[in-house]
């Protein structure tokens, strides 16, 4: 079996045992808490968090393409809960829960039930986690640390696309226990003793439900493995791991030079019933190479300027950073040229036509760009208004409220900062404009550092 069928196993089974054991562990302490005194409970949750949290840094550590995203909300869902539970048996030990219900309708042994708690909790946080989506922490740091969806090819887009579905199943499943734990509260418990409905409904149907979820779960990715194994063959054809791309994105001044994806046309043709097609653009200039160990700046000068047929002397090129498909394990290197007169390119074999900043922009917004070049001025725009706008700890650089410098492309090959190091990326999350900024870079840095 080659090794790209061994990615693509690897990672399609990793996300249903990714799914398997943190979704096993939010549904243990339900189980327990039927049987055990509560005092125990938020101890469980702690634990399991904490194993969760070394299985998450592992996964890390082994640049897996797997998403984490479930086991971060596994892990904050425990703590929350684990949390709220110590905050309510501190209320009932010191009466203080007097004040807003009457403690005599309480049982002392049973001063909060499991299912309620958890449940809500996760219900909450998967939520969150939706409306937040790329700018979850989470996601935001796989980002940095591997690079977009669109930069991680076929593979990584897929396990992504899968994360965020198991994100929603797990907000179903969340609301449906919410609200039968909830109902059955209000309407059936008593609150003198755990009796056997009450270890059916608390205990045992949060089982099922997982029990459930796990053949659902195995069925799907069974299904995503079947389809991209008989697909491995076609796929294999476009994707060489023997073989680098160089991506070049051509910049003058506050203009950069694009083409059309589907024809080098400037304006997008209209279709049979007068209505203008969706169309995306990006650079002219993307090459495939054969592999080479790395591509410094002077040999994809080189390169540039043969495909081209311009001089060196005719333009200025640095190099931004380089990114990996983690299927095919191609690497692409993107560059960045600026030439000395924006003339020049119309007399090279590159087809395509200048757009300035807000052109660009609205293209952006649009989203008539491709995921590729979307990702680069993403990486672009991040790193240059950290750069800008923050020192290298994060504190302001201009102590005025709200001060933004501009964005501006002008003058990017002579600009004195590292775009393929994820510092700046890391300084745009965690700066003197975000709150308890400090904390969170601490947190930051202490979850790097034990990695």
């Amino acid at each position: 079996m080659s090794d790209r069928n061994t990615t693509q196993e690897a990672a399609i089974f990793s996300l249903w045992l990714k799914w398997l054991i943190a979704e096993g562990a939010l549904f243990i302490p339900n189980v327990l808490s039927v049987y055990l005194p509560a005092v125990y409970i938020p101890i469980v949750c702690i634990v399991l968090a904490i194993a969760l949290l070394m299985f998450e840094r592992s996964s890390f550590r082994s640049f897996s393409v797997a998403c984490p995203l479930i086991l971060s909300i596994s892990i904050r869902g425990l703590l929350v809960s684990a949390f709220i539970m110590g905050i309510v048996s501190m209320f009932h030990r010191h009466g203080w829960s007097n004040y807003f219900i009457d403690l005599t309708t309480i049982n002392p042994a049973i001063p909060y039930v499991t299912a309620l708690i958890i449940s809500p909790v996760v219900l909450v946080l998967t939520i969150w986690a939706l409306i937040r989506g790329p700018k979850y922490g989470v996601c935001r740091r796989c980002i940095v640390e591997y690079g977009p969806m669109s930069e991680r090819g076929p593979l990584g887009e897929m396990v992504t696309r899968e994360g965020r579905y198991q994100l929603t199943f797990l907000m179903s499943i969340s609301l449906v226990l919410t609200l039968f734990t909830w109902i059955y509260y209000l309407v059936w418990y008593v609150n003198i003793n755990i009796n056997i409905p009450d270890r059916f409904v608390f205990g045992w149907v949060p089982v099922v439900l997982y029990v459930v979820s796990i053949f659902y779960m195995g069925a799907r990715c069974f299904t995503l493995w079947s389809e991209h194994f008989e697909d491995s063959g076609e796929a294999g054809a476009d994707t060489h791991p023997s073989s680098i791309s160089l991506r070049i994105l051509i910049i003058h001044g506050n203009s950069i030079f694009l083409s059309r994806t589907d024809d080098l046309d400037d304006l997008p043709a209209k279709t049979a019933e007068g209505e203008i097609p969706h169309v995306e653009f990006d650079t002219p200039a993307a090459f495939g190479l054969p592999y080479e160990k790395n591509l410094p700046l002077g040999r994809a000068s080189e390169i540039f300027a043969k495909l081209s047929d311009l001089r060196p002397s005719d333009f200025t090129m640095r190099f931004l950073y380089s990114s990996r498909e983690i299927l095919s394990g191609r690497t692409t290197y993107h560059y960045v040229c600026t030439p000395s007169d924006p003339a020049l390119i119309a007399s090279t074999a590159l087809s395509g036509r200048w757009f300035n900043l807000p052109q660009f922009t609205s293209l952006y917004q649009n989203r008539e760009l491709t995921p590729m070049l979307a990702a680069e001025i993403y990486r672009i725009y991040t790193v240059a208004m950290a750069w800008k706008t923050y020192d290298r700890e994060g504190r302001r650089l201009y102590k005025i409220k709200n001060y933004r410098p501009l964005f501006r492309l002008e003058g990017i090959c002579d600009w004195d900062v590292d775009f393929n190091s994820p510092h700046w990326l890391t300084v745009s999350r965690f700066n003197e404009d975000r709150p308890f900024w400090r904390l969170r870079r601490m947190f930051n840095r202490l979850a790097l550092a034990s990695r």
